[in-house]
């Protein structure tokens, strides 16, 4: 089986499937996807019980301070936008209904995460076809920090729900583009809520069309009524900021600490504790001095902030075991400690494979329609965004989190072209094999 007969396979456009047959096995199959990521999460969430650390700690001690007083901050006279209020707002919404349990929580994030493959599959099939998105789902399902991630307090799980709920609406080519417009860009803004990162996604979409000029101007439109939902939807929070601050704080008053945080003297790209000099200071002035001592340390050495920069995003993809540290105290108490570092094996060789795989399946990809067709693909636009932001100012394993779903579609073509290479069959045969159309 020839590399140039794998290169067509894997440069088919998303096509409309025809009803026949197949279908019911295609449903079957998304079923049982959806049923073993359900089933995995739900007893991964049975054994390990959960114990917030770090960012989690914080998600609840501010979704308990908006239960008890009404205002999202440290305590009842000290009002908070360092992190972003999605997170603790869901929370506080479940401490509320439900009294102060980690139950409802971690239902919830079953319940997202296990939607999250399920959007993965349609994204998938949507961008690809129903192959793709059948094996990228698969992987989603299995994948264990995705699993293991169901018992911690964090924005991970919801931001990539949200996110994908977004694109999947985006690249509905049904729906009128009135509808496409509306729905991506509330999904965005309920993304952006938990991470400020979202807030260029229609952008970042519409950018995904560029090698088509056809495309590209016929998707202004959507873009921009996009952009202009989610800033509509975000201005809540930025006239509550304004109003706390007495400045515009558009949603989070920890960007300028993050941009310091990996542009300083002493920064090694992680997390770093701040200054001494800002402590005490609101979070408006302390973010505002941290930005402009990151700004002026990033013009008098370029070329260090650039080299730094593509450190950073080695550095993000380097390992993957967050979903397992921030689980420590549940697991040593459920399984005694030496599990912890077998399953924290297991998350980074998982990713390790994952990511080899993708980095072929995007060669594949430039191969077979050309590099800019596959530098600006919306699968690799989303992860290359993510990755930019995040290496210009700190980073941490857990942010190439939301950054699977892409990334296993990626892989997904590999795996299917190595399926096809090893068999030595027809594609259309390996399609039947897999149960897709």
């Amino acid at each position: 089986m020839g590399i140039g007969e794998i290169l067509q396979y894997v440069s088919w456009r998303p096509r409309e499937p025809t009803m026949n047959g197949s279908d019911k096995k295609y449903l079957t199959a998304v079923c049982a996807i959806i049923v073993v990521a359900l089933a995995l999460r739900a007893i991964w969430a049975s054994q390990v019980p959960v114990v917030p650390f770090s960012d989690g700690e914080a998600y609840h001690i501010l979704a308990r301070t908006l239960v008890d007083h009404g205002v999202y901050g440290w305590s009842a006279t000290r009002p908070s936008a360092f992190w972003p209020p999605g997170t603790s707002a869901v929370y506080a919404m479940l401490y509320w209904l439900f009294g102060p349990s980690f139950v409802p929580v971690v239902v919830l994030n079953v319940i997202l995460s296990t939607g999250t493959v399920a959007l993965t599959i349609l994204l998938g099939r949507a961008l690809f076809d129903r192959t793709i998105g059948i094996i990228a789902g698969s992987l989603m399902a299995i994948w264990p920090s995705e699993i293991a991630y169901v018992t911690i307090l964090a924005s991970e799980i919801p931001f990539t729900f949200f996110v994908l709920l977004g694109c999947v609406a985006w690249f509905n080519l049904k729906l009128p583009n009135s509808i496409r417009a509306v729905g991506s860009g509330l999904a965005f803004a309920a993304a952006t809520y938990f991470r400020p990162i979202a807030l260029l996604l229609p952008v970042v979409l519409w950018l995904s069309a560029i090698s088509s000029w056809k495309k590209l101007r016929g998707n202004l439109p959507v873009m921009l009524c996009g952009f202009i939902v989610v800033a509509v939807a975000v201005a809540p929070w930025s006239l509550r900021n304004t109003k706390v601050f007495g400045h515009f704080v558009p949603m989070s008053t920890a960007d300028g600490a993050n941009l310091w945080m990996g542009n300083n003297a002493k920064s090694d790209g992680f997390y770093m504790p701040l200054p001494a000099t800002v402590r005490g200071m609101s979070e408006y002035d302390q973010n505002k001095i941290l930005a402009e001592d990151a700004l002026l340390y990033i013009l008098e050495k370029p070329g260090l902030f650039v080299m730094r920069s593509i450190e950073k995003a080695a550095l993000l993809h380097i390992r993957e075991t967050t979903a397992i540290t921030w689980n420590n105290e549940g697991i040593k108490q459920r399984f005694g400690e030496d599990t912890v570092f077998p399953l924290k094996a297991v998350t980074q060789s998982f990713w390790s494979g994952c990511l080899s795989l993708a980095f072929v399946g995007l060669a594949l990809l430039a191969l077979s329609r050309g590099v800019l067709y596959a530098a600006t693909h919306p699968v690799v636009l989303i992860w290359a965004y993510f990755t930019a932001v995040y290496s210009i100012v700190v980073v941490a394993d857990r942010y190439h989190l939301p950054s699977h779903p892409f990334i296993s579609m990626l892989a997904s073509i590999a795996i299917l072209a190595a399926v096809t290479m090893f068999n030595r069959r027809s594609f259309e045969d390996v399609k039947s094999r897999i149960n897709v159309q």
